[in-house]
């Protein structure tokens, strides 16, 4: 630890150095209870560990690997940044899935992004028709065949690159996107990569398109008011038609066949309109990012303590968040990526860089079981120093 350890020296008759003694800052550093013998550090190799959860060597519904990976949140590493003019040495909180830095970010972009939204008009009524609307912006939502994909299967298509040694579907996120471009043209978009309650991933989609689309309000069963698309021609070509749909309630495995777009699952299509009951451009984003901004180590935000694994979680949208994170901490995915077409969509300006220099220089990362230690040590080490000034100055004095 070296440098990050107060060395004090104190201008007595025989200049001693002052160190503490190990029981006494031992005594001092904050136990901290884990699951598993790792002191937090999330032990694996990114491509190996994908390798392994292909090659079904390990899973992600092993309780070893996610109480690994819920010590692995739970622990508040920190980064040390060194002032190259002072000297001055502070440790700031490392950002990491689920914790509050982290949540903090994402509902900073959360924000920005409904904020770009207010004021802007993406739908409008279609003339002699009460209950239809054109919106150029939909959700879309897909999930994957559990007879074609494992759930690790699933989540590594949804990286963008492959894996060295080993075969796999991947890139498909993209490839929809394309097909999506085939349709509606040119658009803007939003990806989230959630997962569900089972873990397979489920990810949402914000298109943000040039022309606008025709919807019809549609009431559920539950009462809830969606717009779905309603033109045939485009039914078709997103695999929504009659024919796929009435195949659909026969045979779900040959109908995933057939679609056109997306041959991996389930689709869905939704308008979104500005209208009460429904769900607006804002409520879609907030529903994005819903399991992002959430902290999962602050007191009283949810029972992750309590947790050994992420199998035994009872709540299934705790559970529903955990295999979010857990998704895509294994496989190297982005929970929210949105590009330059999106962001010109909405009027997002591109964030200024400061170009002005800066002393703070960051050295490293250290645990929270090093950061205590290195506080404990620093904090014996003053009252070590206290002490022998005190005594020199009563030594003086006699």
């Amino acid at each position: 630890m070296g440098s990050d350890l107060t060395s004090t020296t104190c201008k007595g008759a025989q200049n001693e150095v002052v160190r503490p003694r190990l029981k006494d800052v031992l005594l001092r550093v904050a136990h901290i209870e884990r699951r598993v013998n790792l002191g937090g550090a999330w032990p694996h190799d990114n491509d190996e560990l994908i390798r392994e959860l292909l090659s079904y060597e390990r899973s992600m519904d092993d309780p070893q690997l996610q109480a690994e990976f819920l010590d692995w949140i739970e622990s508040e590493d920190r980064n040390k940044f060194l002032n190259t003019e002072t000297g001055e040495v502070i440790y700031a909180l490392s950002a990491k899935r689920g914790n509050k830095v982290y949540a903090t970010r994402k509902t900073k972009k959360r924000d920005q992004i409904k904020t770009a939204l207010d004021g802007k008009e993406f739908d409008v009524p279609v003339d002699g028709f009460r209950n239809r609307r054109w919106t150029r912006m939909l959700l879309v939502t897909v999930n994957f065949d559990r007879s074609q994909f494992t759930k690790e299967e699933a989540w590594a298509a949804l990286r963008s690159t492959p894996t060295e040694g080993i075969e796999y579907r991947y890139n498909v996120m993209n490839n929809l996107n394309a097909n999506i471009s085939k349709i509606f043209g040119k658009h803007g978009t939003l990806t989230a990569k959630e997962a569900q309650s089972s873990g397979y991933p489920a990810p949402h989609c914000i298109y943000i398109l040039d022309e606008p689309v025709m919807v019809e309000r549609h009431v559920g069963k539950d009462g809830k008011v969606t717009w779905r698309i309603c033109d045939p021609r485009i039914l078709s070509r997103i695999g929504k038609g009659l024919h796929i749909r009435k195949l659909s309630r026969k045979d779900y495995h040959k109908a995933i066949e057939m679609n056109p777009i997306w041959k991996h699952g389930f689709i869905d299509f939704e308008g979104i309109v500005k209208e009460d009951d429904s769900m607006s451009g804002r409520d879609t984003v907030a529903y994005a990012f819903k399991y992002l901004v959430k902290c999962l180590i602050e007191d009283g935000s949810s029972k992750v303590s309590e947790l050994h694994d992420i199998n035994s979680a009872k709540d299934p949208s705790l559970r529903t968040m955990l295999f979010t994170h857990l998704g895509n901490k294994c496989f190297r995915t982005r929970d929210i990526s949105f590009g330059k077409g999106f962001k010109d969509r909405i009027g997002i300006l591109p964030e200024e860089k400061s170009s002005e220099p800066t002393d703070w220089k960051r050295i490293r990362t250290v645990t929270d079981a090093e950061y205590n230690f290195i506080q404990a040590y620093n904090e014996e080490a003053a009252i070590a120093r206290f002490r022998q000034v005190m005594a020199l100055q009563g030594g003086a004095g006699t």
